[in-house]
C-alpha cells in the first residue's frame, strides 16, 4: 500500500514540473529518439520526392512527439509547438513545409493512419527498453513501415 502511495507521488511530482522542463524534455527525447529512427533507414531519406514515404516518415514523428509530450502532461497546444521544432529540424525542412505537412496529421491521426500509431508507441517502447537490442528493434519500426511503401 505503502509503495504504491511513492508510485503515485513521484508520477505526480514528474507532472507538477514546470512547463518548460516537460517541454525541454519532451524536444530531447524526442529529436534522441527520432535521430535513432532516421539512422536506421536508408540514406537520402530526407531528400525523398515519393509523397508516401514523406507521409509515413512525418506521421510517424508526430506519433512520437504526440506520445512524448502526453506523457508528461503537454497539452495539445504545446505538443503542436514542439512537433513543428522538432520535425522541422531533424528534416530539414522551412517552416512553411513542417506547417503544411503537420496541419494533415490531426486528420490522419483520427482516421488512425498506421504510421502516427507505430511512431507513438516505438518512442515508448524505446525509453522503456532494458537493453540495446530491444532499443534497436523500436528504433527499426520507421524502417520498416518504409519497406512495406517499397514493397506495395
Amino acid at each position: 500500500m505503502r509503495q504504491k502511495k511513492n508510485e503515485a507521488s513521484a508520477k505526480q511530482k514528474s507532472m507538477q514540473k514546470k512547463p518548460e522542463e516537460n517541454i525541454e524534455a519532451v524536444k530531447k527525447m524526442s529529436l534522441q529518439f527520432l535521430a535513432e529512427a532516421i539512422g536506421q533507414c536508408p540514406a537520402g531519406l530526407e531528400k525523398s520526392r515519393n509523397r508516401d514515404i514523406v507521409f509515413a516518415v512525418v506521421g510517424f514523428q508526430y506519433g512520437a512527439v504526440q506520445s512524448a509530450a502526453y506523457v508528461t502532461g503537454l497539452d495539445e497546444e504545446c505538443s503542436a509547438v514542439i512537433a513543428q521544432e522538432v520535425i522541422g529540424r531533424i528534416n530539414g525542412m522551412d517552416r512553411e513545409t513542417t506547417n503544411r505537412l503537420l496541419a494533415l496529421m490531426p486528420m490522419l491521426a483520427e482516421k488512425e493512419y498506421p504510421p502516427i500509431g507505430i511512431g507513438s508507441k516505438a518512442i515508448i517502447s524505446f525509453y522503456n527498453s532494458v537493453d540495446d537490442e530491444q532499443k534497436l528493434t523500436a528504433a527499426c519500426s520507421l524502417q520498416k513501415i518504409l519497406k512495406q511503401i517499397d514493397e506495395a
